[in-house]
């Protein structure tokens, strides 16, 4: 094996090319299903010249396993692992600018600044996280005492910030340089995220302290009556009123606005016992606290109320997104126009936003304001509401390619070193089963891809299609938005595989495609933080419920075979227990008992229903699935709209 790998890629990293090589020869019919079996082709020889010895593989194996003590040894507070690996020529960049955003946080949090400055300088502006950034302006505030504009415009947010960000603004009070109502109102917001810490920091920079205990403070008395010989004991509690001060009603504000308090059954009471000691902007921070709070529950009428008496210029993006989604779940489709038109730019010049503003003009009259927004929508790409806008403007969907990759376009990103090194990780990994060093393969291939054209990302999607490295394959064609190759997009290796338990189950393959693509990337060895496993991600205990409905006793998640057969038997159950594609797609992702949770009173439009759904992962995770089907299905030569696959999700019972 030593010799062959001197001139190509293991062929044991290989074995999952067949299944992507048959994919577009296999038919839809129904066919007993064998054990899935690989082969590669004899003529297949891809040269990787930066690894032409096995002592280089060797030396790249050993260094990812260097770069991954060095990362370990940086959350304990040991940067020499770091400082040495970075300083290796032969690491791969990749892995290098991942462990130094690691190392500049944690020297940030140190407020180790020598070393941060120089380490800032070498990571690349691309790799520069929004923490990072900040601790770098942080830095500058320290050691020149001047402020930057950037502390300003944090102070000015609304969103929940990473730590150092709240630092900066935190470092900026202490010279007096920012607005204190704006900084005050950042105590509020990181009351809110129960974020303690910080907000006692920022007050404490305003020279305003929070008392030692937050929440509305009780004092309990008791007083002693006689009846005859008995002696009654009554206790009494009486609410302590905040003092006016802004920090005494930031305090007690807490009890209203903080994750704990605005979700128990006496909110709204303490609101009114408190509300004539809180100023009108305090008031209405709080109302639009509770407003987002109730829109998260689908208590969207209360949620309203709240969002109405609110004041929008303490609105983060999220309260501005939720305020929208409170309209559009109760079809007020004047207020949906409304607050859209209020949104900051950034918001309203997104697809979603572009998509329901037009729903909305077209809802109250208005087709003429409605069809530019659909227009810019359907330009926006290959999304969600960009094939729900086409459908508005009457224009199918397109799945033809228009682009094929290009050999010599190949063979020339094989002289790439980047490229070879994320090949060799991956062999590794594929080899081995190390999900570490997979994750690893992918950050240097996206590290090397990520300045290519859209010919060389064509290319480097088929290329990495033809190892079976299918999460890089959809990256790369992902990437593309002129030259489109919809085979590389829209992955569908094992088809016999799919078509038999899908058509055994009574399940559209395009739809169990869709949601393979948004699970695992066709990863076999897939493996989710939680545990979920294999293509379809199923739980161990989800898969002993379906191994003793099925049948089977003795299976291994991870086999190909068995990992659809349980797939798509649960997408089958899920579907015909909770009435729909689209409710058993979230169900898939967050349990079919959230799934009719997240049901109305009334009947309602699974559009509006997939994006009212509270969970940030969830509400992406059916969108991405559901557009994933309309791709494989148009693939698949079949028509239909996905306005009417979502189609409408009955009442809960």
């Amino acid at each position: 094996m030593k010799n062959k790998y001197l001139n190509k890629i293991s062929l044991i990293a290989l074995t999952a090319l067949l299944a992507a090589c048959t994919a577009s020869t296999q038919r839809d019919e129904v066919v007993p299903v064998a054990e899935t079996k690989v082969e590669l082709p004899k003529n297949y020889h891809y040269h990787l010249p930066h690894f032409a010895h096995h002592s280089d593989r060797q030396h790249l194996i050993d260094n990812f396993y260097r770069y991954r003590n060095a990362m370990n040894a940086v959350k304990q507070g040991d940067h020499f692992q770091a400082a040495d690996y970075l300083a290796d020529q032969h690491s791969p960049d990749a892995l290098k600018n991942n462990l130094r955003q690691a190392w500049l946080n944690k020297l940030g949090d140190n407020a180790d600044w020598e070393n941060f400055a120089q380490q800032y300088a070498l990571l690349p502006e691309s790799s520069r996280t929004k923490n990072i950034n900040c601790y770098n302006e942080l830095m500058t505030i320290t050691q020149t005492k001047t402020i930057s504009l950037e502390a300003a415009v944090q102070a000015k947010s609304n969103d929940n910030l990473p730590a150092a960000c709240v630092k900066l603004i935190t470092a900026a009070a202490y010279t007096g340089s920012l607005n204190k109502d704006e900084v005050f109102k950042r105590v509020w917001v990181s009351l809110a995220y129960n974020k303690t810490s910080e907000a006692r920091a920022l007050a404490d920079a305003l020279n305003e302290p929070l008392p030692n205990k937050l929440g509305i403070q009780t004092t309990t008395t008791t007083s002693v009556q006689k009846k005859g010989k008995k002696k009654i004991k009554t206790k009494h509690t009486s609410v302590q009123l905040p003092n006016g001060s802004r920090a005494s009603n930031a305090a007690a504000l807490y009890s209203i606005v903080s994750p704990d308090g605005r979700n128990k059954s006496n909110v709204s009471a303490q609101f009114n016992t408190l509300s004539g000691s809180l100023k009108a902007d305090e008031k209405a921070f709080a109302h639009g606290i509770l407003g987002l709070s109730s829109a998260k529950d689908l208590n969207m009428t209360a949620a309203l109320h709240h969002f109405q008496a609110a004041n929008p210029a303490f609105f983060s993006e999220e309260q501005w997104e939720w305020y929208a989604r409170a309209a559009l779940r109760l079809n007020r489709w004047d207020l949906v126009e409304n607050i859209i038109s209020q949104m900051p730019e950034n918001l309203q010049n997104t697809a979603k936003w572009q998509y329901w503003q037009a729903r909305a003009y077209e809802n109250n009259g208005k087709q003429q304001q409605a069809t530019p927004l659909y227009q810019a929508a359907a330009d926006s790409g290959r999304n969600f509401y960009a094939l729900l806008s086409q459908e508005e403007l009457g224009i199918p969907l397109n799945a033809k390619n228009n682009a094929e990759a290009q050999i010599p376009l190949i063979n020339n990103i094989l002289q790439n070193k980047a490229i070879n090194q994320a090949l060799v990780l991956f062999e590794e990994a594929y080899q081995t089963g190390n999900r570490e060093m997979r994750v690893a393969a992918g950050l240097q291939w996206r590290y090397a891809v990520a300045n290519f054209d859209e010919p060389n990302l064509i290319a480097s999607a088929q290329l990495a299609n033809d190892i079976g490295f299918y999460e890089m394959a959809i990256y790369s064609a992902d990437k593309t938005n002129h030259l489109l190759n919809f085979d590389l997009r829209y992955l569908s290796p094992y088809r016999e595989t799919m078509n038999y338990y899908a058509h055994q189950n009574g399940i559209d393959p395009a739809w169990a495609y869709g949601i393979i693509r948004q699970e695992s990337r066709f990863m076999m060895t897939a493996q989710s933080g939680v545990g979920a496993s294999g293509l379809m991600q199923i739980m161990p205990a989800t898969a002993r419920l379906i191994a003793k409905q099925i049948g089977i006793s003795d299976y291994d998640i991870n086999d190909l075979n068995t990992n659809i057969q349980m797939g798509t038997w649960y997408l089958a159950d899920g579907r015909n227990k909770l009435g729909s594609e689209v409710l058993a797609t979230a169900g898939y992702n967050a349990g079919p008992h959230r799934a009719r949770k997240w049901q109305a009173n009334v009947p309602l439009e699974g559009a509006i229903y997939a994006e009212t759904i509270p969970f940030n992962e969830t509400r992406d995770y059916v969108k991405k699935v559901m557009t994933n089907t309309m791709y494989y299905n148009a693939l698949f030569g079949n028509s239909g709209s996905l306005k009417q696959r979502m189609g409408t999700v009955a009442a809960r019972d």
